[in-house]
């Protein structure tokens, strides 16, 4: 189906592509993963904020046993439209990779409309090129680097896959894995919904920032949204998966059953979750 937002009306919109208006109890969810996050914190071996940059929300929680060894690298970027929610919201999603012996990296940024999503893009560019010079210091082989983002950070990982690391005197293959969860490829219809009032983005950095798809090849890409999200929400990652696959060696796109926008957050700490398990085998690399 070729589904058309342009043609959506202003309460079609809001119901497919703001997923706070598509799951009514989203507060109910934030609340709980925000909980998970402090039971996890204080569960797991971690270094909390850690500076990667100048500005008090450039920080970066660092999870990984300390008998850690030329591990696995993974990052993961939070979302929420960009302009909400911070790492430590996220920090149950350490689990699984604790469990499996990864060396794991959540990075908060600034926050639209402080910033340009340009800048929180230039941001991440800065925590990527922080951790490949020092996960060493922790354990990690910075050979071995994979990502993930839920929601916004999904676009952020999708932004991050057409960067010219050879700009920063890096690697082109610095990234050797991503997984892009319930994303919002198309930034400019953000500029017709009301939390546009919140973010501030101008049709320049919508259009600016559209990710199209990655500049190398990467080995393995897996996108994924939910059975339960609008089928707008769901049709913008089955067209960045058609747009992305050739520049993948083996790209995933999943459905999860019984899961909405929201709810993904909390069953991701299960290492026996079916998507977190793929997502463990690409970090394994």
């Amino acid at each position: 189906m070729n589904f058309n937002w342009k043609k959506l009306s202003i309460k079609d919109l809001e119901k497919n592509y703001n997923p706070r208006e598509a799951v009514f109890n989203f507060s109910d969810y934030i609340e709980k993963y925000k909980t998970l996050g402090k039971e996890f914190r204080k569960k797991l071996p971690c270094i909390l904020d850690v500076s990667y940059g100048d500005t008090p929300l450039q920080k970066l929680d660092i999870f990984g046993k300390k008998t850690l060894k030329n591990a696995s690298v993974h990052i993961f970027i939070h979302g929420g439209y960009w302009r909400a929610l911070d790492k430590s919201d996220h920090s149950q999603l350490a689990n699984p990779f604790v469990e499996n012996n990864i060396l794991y990296f959540s990075i908060n940024h600034d926050l639209c409309p402080t910033v340009t999503l340009s800048e929180i893009i230039q941001q991440v560019i800065s925590a990527i090129i922080w951790i490949y010079n020092n996960c060493k210091n922790y354990g990690g082989d910075k050979n071995k680097i994979t990502i993930s983002g839920h929601s916004a950070g999904a676009h952020l990982c999708a932004m991050i896959l057409e960067n010219n690391w050879k700009n920063y005197y890096l690697p082109e293959d610095i990234i050797k894995g991503a997984a892009l969860i319930s994303g919002i490829y198309q930034p400019e219809i953000v500029l017709n919904l009301s939390v546009n009032k919140e973010i501030k983005l101008s049709k320049n950095e919508a259009i600016k920032n559209t990710p199209k798809s990655p500049k190398e090849k990467i080995p393995i890409i897996l996108t994924c949204v939910g059975d339960q999200e609008p089928e707008g929400w769901i049709e913008q990652t089955k067209l960045y998966s058609k747009n992305a696959i050739n520049m993948s060696s083996h790209l995933d796109f999943s459905i999860l059953n019984d899961e909405n926008h929201f709810s993904m957050m909390i069953s991701f700490s299960n290492s026996e979750h079916k998507f977190v398990k793929k997502l463990i085998n690409m970090a394994k690399i």
